[in-house]
């Protein structure tokens, strides 16, 4: 358990107030035709980051609609979370 405690606090140090960039498909005034979901930032992190999270563990407060700067929270493990900011464009 500690070693997989470690390895989620890796995670967040590499994760910690980072940018993740999405783009989008959307229409006039930035709104999307559609939602970002969690395994769309899920994938976005294995791409930019090469770090491989669980769609499960991605938490979004409110669905994404709108292009934009969004916090999204990431649980690693039982105490151990980070918040990032996932910035979508269309």
């Amino acid at each position: 358990i500690a070693e997989l405690k470690k390895e989620a606090e890796a995670v967040k140090a590499a994760l910690e107030s980072e940018t993740i960039q999405l783009k989008s498909k959307g229409g006039e005034g930035g709104r999307l035709f559609g939602s970002v979901t969690n395994a769309d930032v899920a994938e976005a992190i294995k791409t930019q980051k090469q770090i491989d999270i669980d769609k499960k563990k991605i938490s979004i407060p409110s669905p994404i609609k709108m292009a934009g700067r969004h916090a999204v929270d990431i649980k690693l493990f039982t105490d151990v979370s980070v918040r990032i900011t996932v910035e979508v464009a269309v």
